[in-house]
């Protein structure tokens, strides 16, 4: 994706925070990192994620769904969809830079895989 610097800035800031504020929670990013890797049931992301109820789950997938960072291809199985995989990446790679600020990034060689 190739966006100049200058059309980002002219960008309404009312949906650009929306998505933001929605993937910002840390159990929503959670969620984001689990289904960037593929579809997932809800009962195994209740499983993985340890949430306290069902409900607190689908009020986070709800929050997610609205911001379109997921979507639900059959019920009871959540994703993110294919056109947000890459900036839900961008999104975390952007966090990382600015919560390590001035520190180097890993060498390829200690990166995991």
């Amino acid at each position: 994706m190739r966006r100049s610097p200058g059309w980002l800035l002219r960008q309404p800031s009312g949906p650009l925070a929306a998505v933001l504020a929605a993937a910002g929670h840390p159990a929503r990013f959670q969620i984001l990192q689990s289904l960037v890797a593929g579809p997932k049931p809800v009962a195994d992301l209740q499983t993985e994620l340890a949430l306290a109820s069902p409900g607190r789950l689908y009020h986070h997938l709800k929050t997610l769904a609205s911001a379109g960072l997921v979507e639900q291809p059959e019920r009871g199985v959540y994703r993110v969809p294919a056109h947000a995989i890459f900036p839900v990446l961008a999104l975390a790679a952007a966090a990382i830079d600015v919560a390590q600020g001035a520190t180097p990034p890993p060498h390829p060689r200690d990166l995991p895989g």
